[in-house]
Formats: C-alpha cells, structure tokens, sequence
C-alpha cells in the first residue's frame, strides 16, 4: 500500500538502479551525477550534475547546468539549456533558452525560443510562435513558425513556411521558404539556389547570392499561416503526451511488477469479480472521502485521498493497459523482458484510446476493461495486518 500511496500523491522519489533512475517531487535538485538514464517532474528541476545517459523530464521551471550525454526529451513552462547536451533535444515549453552546445538535433516546439550566440547545434527543427537563432547550425533547419530570425550561419539549407522570416548569416544548401515576409540582413548569403514566396512578391536576392539563384514560386504561397502553426503544434504535443505515456508504463512497471503480475491472474480467474470490486472501487471512494470530511480530523486525510483518487482516475488508461499487457504475458507464458512488457503496454495504451472512438460501445468496453483491471489490483493487496509473534 505505501508503493501506490506514493505513486497515487506523486511525492518525491529516489529510485536509483542500474539502467535508470527516477526522481519527483514539488522541488527537485540533481547534485549528484547519475550513471543512466535519469525520469524527472516536478513543479521546478535544475540539474547540476552530469547525466550519462538519457534525461526524459517534464516540470515548471527546468534549469540544466551540466552535461547530458544522450539524448532530452523534455517538457516545461520556461526552461534554460546551460549545460552540454551530447545527442539530441525534442521539447516543448514556454520560454526555452539554449546556451550551451548541442551535438544533435534540436526538435523544439515553443512560445519563444532562443538560440544564444556562440552555441553551436546539430539542426533544428521547429514549430512555434518565435524562434531565433543567435548561434551556428551544423545540419538544415527546418519548420513552422510565426517568426524566425536567423542570425548564425547554416551548414545545410532552410525550409520554412509561416509569417516572418529574418537571415542576416550564410546558408550553404538549397533553401525552400515559403514566409508573408523575408528579411534580408547585410551578412545573409545562399550558397545554394533559392526557391521562394512572400506576399512583398519578387525580392532582390542579387547581392546576397553566391553562384546561385533565387527562384519565385508562386506554388509556395502561404494561404493563413496560423493554421500551420495549430497543425505542426498539435503533433508536437501528441508526441510529448505519448512520450510521457511511455514514462508513466514504465514507473508503474518498475514500481509494482508483483501486484501488476497477481492483478494479471485475478482478470484471467475472476473476471466478474474484478469488475464488480473495480465498480465499488471508483463509487467507494469519493464516498468514504465525503464521509471523512464531515469530521474535523479527517478533513487532511479526505483532501488527500480525493487528491489520490483523482490522480488514479487520471492514470486509468494506462494502468488498465500496463495490467493487459502483463495478462497477455502470463496467459501465453511469453516471459517478457521488462522493457518489452513497457512496449507492449505502450501499444495497448494505444489501442484502448481509439477503442474509445467508437460511439458509445467503445466507451463501455474500456470503462468495463479498466474496473475489471482496477478491481484484480484490489484483489491482489493483502489487506491483513500482520501479526507479531514473540518468542
């Protein structure tokens, strides 16, 4: 029970093992360095510690002063990048700021984000409202913005379609740019043929042109840019919200591999039984909550299993598809590994959500699967105290 207390309440945790290491709590500091992959959340993160490894981490404010050996997968509201990042960085948030080198591709989506001079990236790819890059592109850049100033150089070319496109450095392939308007600096210079619209029309690209072209095409015309932008944002999120899914299996798998295994055998053995109990599970609880409310005393402890409650209503899926998956395993003895077991309940999850595209009977077939699912879990908690035997 203190396992699903502290997964249900999100209070902080220190998990480390050899492959990976979580830690979550309202303020979170990484101080020590950590040998693997490193889950974080939190309301504000900075890490000052070196991750050999991946960093998947999600939070209000994040800081990252050291280095990351491999890949980010990151989201937040304002986030700063002051440490070294060895492979590549997919986030998205509110204000992100990156000062320090990145030897892979940054794929960023974000209100407002800034590449500072001197910092050099492997390439980037973009969506988002502003976007400006103060610093050098080793590889091509890549997106959908409102506005995007460039003002390093770019190894490889630039596509781009959205409002307002602003170079003033070198650009050394082919470039695609589709923008309502262009602005060229003194130091812009294309290196390679340029393919281009803007609503100002034909522009002048002579004395920016290094034994190359620019060509208008009509064919690139930008009808209403805000609806790219809505469009490319709107995979960037669904990308974020999988990967986040994916972290979720994977601390649940982690953290209760023996109820999840039992709660399997119970869905198999007691199929009714389990729903029934998952039924009494979900009605159950807001009403001892209620009750607990009406005394005094019991005020803290009824905010805090409403609290719970509701953080369980919300990890309902994925709970659901984590216990399917070890089902399967232990219906047709397939002994997954711990990661493929993660997987396999990653693409259940999957299913379970366009299951609930179908009208009605979709809803009830999840809804029955995740009391029934929920249900075996309560079956499989022993709820006696154990007894003291004195010798």
């Amino acid at each position: 029970m203190k396992k699903i207390f502290i997964l249900g309440i999100f209070l902080a945790q220190f998990l480390p093992v050899t492959a990976f290491h979580f830690e979550f709590g309202s303020r979170v500091i990484i101080s020590q360095p950590v040998y693997g992959d490193l889950y974080v959340g939190g309301e504000n993160i900075t890490i000052n510690a070196p991750v050999y490894g991946d960093l998947v981490i999600a939070g209000g404010t994040i800081i990252i002063n050291d280095t990351v050996e491999n890949d980010i997968l990151l989201a937040g509201g304002t986030v700063l990048f002051n440490g070294y990042v060895g492979d590549d960085i997919r986030c998205t948030g509110g204000n992100i700021r990156i000062s320090k080198n990145v030897t892979g591709d940054v794929l960023v989506a974000g209100g407002e984000v800034v590449v500072d001079r001197g910092v050099t990236i492997g390439g980037l790819a973009f969506c988002g409202g502003r976007i400006t890059v103060n610093g050098n592109v080793d590889g091509a850049v890549s997106g959908i913005v409102g506005q995007l100033n460039l003002n390093g150089d770019i190894a490889k070319g630039i596509t781009y379609r959205g409002g307002t496109l602003s170079i003033n450095g070198s650009v050394g392939d082919t470039s695609i740019l589709g923008a309502q308007y262009i602005i060229l600096g003194d130091k812009a210079v294309f290196n390679k043929d340029v393919r281009y619209w803007s609503e100002q029309g034909k522009i002048d690209f002579s004395n920016h042109m290094k034994n190359a072209k620019a060509i208008y095409d009509p064919a690139l015309r930008v009808e209403n840019a805000k609806w790219y932008f809505l469009g490319m944002t709107s995979v960037f999120l669904l990308l974020w919200y999988l990967g986040m899914v994916l972290l979720m299996i994977l601390i649940i798998q982690y953290l209760f591999p023996r109820t999840l295994k039992n709660a399997a055998n119970n869905v198999f053995d007691h199929p009714l039984k389990s729903i029934g109990f998952g039924c009494l599970f979900f009605i159950g609880v807001p009403v001892a909550a209620g009750i607990t409310f009406l005394t005094l005393v019991g005020m803290p402890v009824s905010i805090l299993l409403i609290f719970a409650y509701l953080v369980l209503v919300l990890l309902a899926t994925v709970i659901t598809a984590v216990v399917m998956a070890n089902w399967l395993n232990n219906r047709f003895e397939m002994k997954c590994s711990y990661w493929r077991l993660a997987f396999a309940a990653f693409w259940i999850f999957v299913a379970l959500k366009l299951i609930t595209l179908m009208p009605v009977i979709g809803w009830i077939i999840v809804i029955l699967l995740i009391c029934a699912c929920f249900g075996a879990i309560v079956l499989s908690i022993s709820w006696r105290k154990k007894s003291t035997v004195t010798i």
